[in-house]
């Protein structure tokens, strides 16, 4: 998976423009779980103005987590519903100092240097030609990193329909809604952290062969909210390709 963003420039001409690349595998154990893990690769530049004055690159914090849907296969309406579970480990650099600048948001650092719980849930049911989902998920911190950052919980809400438009091509459009409360770095709050945001997501998934899929993605925010002088984020584009075997 490849995703890129940009965030919008604020009244004091800050940006940043970040691009991941992730690898991610997933274990069907049996019907009942699946076993995933992602490991993402970030590249970002923030600019001042439209001048570059920071950059950061590397592996980021992977995710291991599983997947339970304890009534799959049943013929009643639990049969999509699911349950997930995991931790963030603190694989990528995190900043001493995480505070840079007036508005540059905490997130710009590789890791949080922190382990993070991550639950949620998921159903989806399908009716005549259409498929429905909806997801619900939220992270904690267990514990402050080793320079007392604690990053803030978040939660997201997503629920999308898609249908089949041709034998191999799958259309889906999905609303988002995230919200992240405040960082905190040595017992207080940070001041330019914490967002909220509602995008509308539509996206395109091509069945090549049996086995192969790739997809295309656009999250377009509808709404947004920040905290003091933080910055907005702007488009969000994803490219994904699926090896099944």
């Amino acid at each position: 998976m490849f995703t890129g963003a940009s965030e919008v420039p604020n009244t004091l001409g800050l940006s940043t423009t970040f691009y991941q690349a992730s690898i991610s595998g997933s274990y069907r154990y049996n019907q009942n779980w699946v076993f995933s893990a992602k490991l993402p690769y970030l590249d970002a530049v923030r600019r001042e103005r439209g001048a570059p004055t920071l950059k950061i690159s590397g592996i980021g914090d992977v995710t291991l987590s599983a997947t339970l849907s304890p009534w799959a296969g049943d013929d009643s309406v639990l049969g999509g519903l699911g349950f997930s579970f995991g931790l963030i480990l603190p694989t990528g650099d995190h900043r001493d100092q995480p505070q840079v600048g007036v508005a540059l948001p905490s997130v710009f650092q590789l890791g949080s240097g922190t382990t993070q719980l991550q639950m949620g849930l998921r159903y989806a049911t399908k009716i005549n030609d259409w498929s429905f989902s909806g997801s619900l998920s939220g992270t904690v911190a267990l514990d402050a990193n080793s320079s007392d950052f604690r990053p803030a919980e978040t939660y997201f809400l997503s629920l999308g329909a898609s249908r089949q438009v041709t034998e191999k091509l799958h259309a889906k459009l999905s609303l988002d809604f995230y919200h992240g409360g405040k960082d905190e770095f040595r017992g207080a709050d940070i001041s330019n952290t914490g967002s909220t945001t509602f995008s509308i997501t539509p996206a395109l998934i091509y069945r090549m062969t049996d086995d192969l899929s790739v997809s295309g993605s656009l999250s377009l925010p509808l709404y947004r909210e920040v905290n003091e002088t933080a910055l907005t984020i702007g488009p969000l584009w994803s490219l994904g390709a699926s090896y099944s075997f």
